[in-house]
């Protein structure tokens, strides 16, 4: 009985969670319009840039070369990029993503990540090798969505620059009250029937 009841209440659960998945467009910035080279501003699909923000390929003046495929983002000082995207039912999410220093120019990028201008944290491109990172988890309702990379540039430095590259959304749903009155009835049917079988 035991068994009966905790699948039903994970197949609840896990249905809620597919309805909840987002998945970003365009996240490793492999399709873009700067050929053999970098260039910046809008130039990357799903993706708005400000400032100096861009798109490289590997083996360009960055200095970089991605861990997978031929292209990453570029926040230079404080450029930012941004995508928005939609939901369909509240959810928690984590965003992952890899960043490395630009080699052989100042230390000292950070670079604050966030959803709807709400922060998720401030992480330190200290490596120029690529390393990956979470987020802290953030619970959005429904609807349309921003997610944002910012340069801060602490120090001033006159050119220090972090990349950005293989961006993704990690969601635990977060069960609707219709998903919780399903499990309960469920649960109440399934009570109901031992009770009468012990009878």
């Amino acid at each position: 009985m035991k068994k009966i009841i905790i699948a039903i209440a994970a197949t609840l659960l896990s249905t809620s969670a597919l309805a909840n998945t987002v998945s970003l467009q365009n996240a490793s910035f492999e399709v873009n319009t700067v050929g053999n080279w970098y260039d910046y501003g809008n130039v990357a699909a799903g993706w708005s840039f400000t400032g100096g923000g861009a798109v490289s390929h590997n083996g360009t003046p960055w200095y970089g070369n991605t861990a997978s495929g031929d292209y990453f983002a570029v926040l230079q000082n404080i450029a930012s990029i941004s995508q928005t995207f939609s939901n369909s039912s509240a959810a928690s999410y984590t965003i992952t993503f890899d960043m490395a220093l630009r080699p052989y120019y100042s230390t000292g990028q950070v670079v604050s990540v966030s959803l709807d201008g709400h922060s998720l944290g401030n992480y330190d491109a200290a490596s120029t090798g690529w390393n990956s990172f979470s987020t802290s988890a953030i619970t959005l309702a429904a609807g349309s969505h921003t997610l944002t990379f910012s340069g801060l540039n602490p120090h001033n430095a006159y050119d220090t620059s972090a990349f950005i590259d293989n961006v993704g959304m990690n969601v635990a749903a977060v069960p609707e009250p219709e998903t919780y009155a399903m499990l309960l009835a469920g649960l109440g049917l399934v009570a109901g029937a031992a009770r009468r079988r012990k009878a």
